[in-house]
């Protein structure tokens, strides 16, 4: 996997429009790996990002290396990729910290349409129980609003609109394999609009 820092240009005409729209952000970071030669399919590319709240940080997570130059000129300030080297065998029993922007919901039983959840208490089960099927464990977790995510699927298309959850704590990996590939797959709903990234990183000393 590779994890790419990017620092968007607010001064660039595309930038803002861009970033309001879920729908055509994505579309705009698939230009890095538009021409990527690889025999990995498409969907397998498993590419994640993250808008950081009131910031111009992106974070972008893919199984392939990207190549930013193909963005329009001038639309990054800076970029910076580099692989992670996550091995499975050696992230059991690890603890980390994580971030984690995220669409808690469920899907109603009678109407089977999917709902939201708004209450933090239902929130925080959701992650512990993304994280029984993920291969950890949460130890602590704050859950803090983060801004809508709005769009639409295509001039004239389905109107996009998330209310993620910003997810900040400490984690406990219980099986790296299935950690691994948490990792690598996402969390939950919403991840071609920037919510599933689960960020880790060493706990201090």
């Amino acid at each position: 996997m590779f994890l790419s820092q990017l620092v968007v240009n607010q001064q660039h005409p595309q930038v803002d429009p861009d970033r309001g729209d879920a729908h055509q952000f994505h579309q705009r970071l698939l230009q890095g790996f538009a021409d990527s030669f690889t025999a990995v399919p498409k969907a397998d590319w498993h590419i994640l990002f993250r808008q950081e709240p009131h910031s111009t940080v992106v974070w972008v997570q893919s199984a392939i290396e990207p190549d930013w130059s193909q963005l329009p000129a001038g639309y990054l300030i800076r970029s910076d990729t580099q692989p992670t080297g996550w091995v499975a065998k050696e992230l059991a029993n690890q603890v980390f910290e994580f971030r984690l922007r995220a669409n808690p919901s469920k899907r109603d039983r009678i109407t089977r349409k999917l709902m939201g959840l708004s209450d933090e208490a239902d929130q925080l089960t959701w992650l512990r129980r993304q994280g029984d099927r993920g291969g950890f464990a949460v130890q602590t977790a704050t859950v803090k609003s983060s801004p809508p995510i709005v769009g639409r699927k295509g001039e004239g298309g389905t109107p996009i609109r998330i209310t993620p959850v910003l997810y900040d704590g400490m984690l406990t990996v219980t099986d790296g394999e299935r950690f691994l590939t948490k990792l690598q797959e996402g969390v939950g709903r919403g991840k071609s609009y920037g919510c599933g990234l689960l960020s880790i990183s060493q706990k201090p000393a």
